[in-house]
């Protein structure tokens, strides 16, 4: 009687123990469960995050390549091929320079406003030809600039020109003049007075005149 008793004790334990090792083998899986989906579902939420804070894409806007200024020169057994695109105020401006004997060479350059006029001269007669490219920028000033290039064989250099001389900044409100004349460059622009708007200008004209030194550098030599 003794032994059975003991022996249903013993199996009373033995289901006790394997119910408190199923119920906590349930609850690890179930917590093991529930990480995976955390960890499963916490890149998709990221992921989400991000694309609804990512900007939204412009499409790519079509470079206008219509063709607003063209001119072919030759000097010095050079040909110069000038060219500009776009019909706004920022424009394209390439100049391929082919030679007899060598490579052609290409120059890229990002401008604001029309070309009026392109010249090959030779200011410092060095013998090596030089390509001025005059620019009126847009807008109501029409502010001029100067593209100049000078070339041998197969290098070029680029010309510089300085700023207006300080006493002229005060009466400049742009339309600037280029022209080559006497082996200078010359440059002449309306002078405005204190009170004049920018269409009518009343103090005459200013006129500067340019020499290029070897060292491809515009020096100021008159101003009137």
């Amino acid at each position: 009687m003794l032994l059975h008793l003991k022996n249903a004790s013993s199996l009373l334990y033995f289901k006790s123990l394997c119910s408190n090792m199923m119920y906590r083998f349930i609850l690890m899986a179930l917590l093991g469960a529930l990480f995976l989906m955390g960890c499963s579902s916490e890149p998709a939420q990221q992921e989400a995050e991000q694309q609804e804070a990512a900007p939204e894409q412009q499409p790519a806007q079509p470079q206008d390549n219509t063709v607003s200024y063209t001119e072919q020169l030759v000097a010095g057994g050079l040909s110069f091929k000038v060219r500009t695109t776009g019909q706004g105020s920022q424009r394209s401006l390439t100049i391929v320079v082919e030679r007899p004997d060598g490579q052609p060479t290409q120059i890229d350059e990002a401008i604001e406003g029309s070309v009026t006029n392109s010249v090959v001269t030779d200011l410092n007669n060095n013998t090596k030809p030089e390509l001025l490219v005059f620019v009126s920028g847009s807008g109501s000033g029409s502010y001029g600039k100067v593209y100049g290039y000078e070339f041998e064989r197969e290098y070029w250099g680029e010309l510089t020109i300085p700023a207006l001389p300080a006493e002229l900044e005060k009466d400049y409100m742009g339309h600037d003049e280029f022209e080559i004349g006497d082996n200078r460059l010359v440059r002449t622009f309306p002078v405005y007075l204190e009170t004049d708007p920018n269409c009518c200008p009343t103090g005459g004209k200013h006129r500067i005149t340019y020499i290029l030194d070897n060292a491809l550098n515009f020096v100021v030599e008159k101003v009137e």
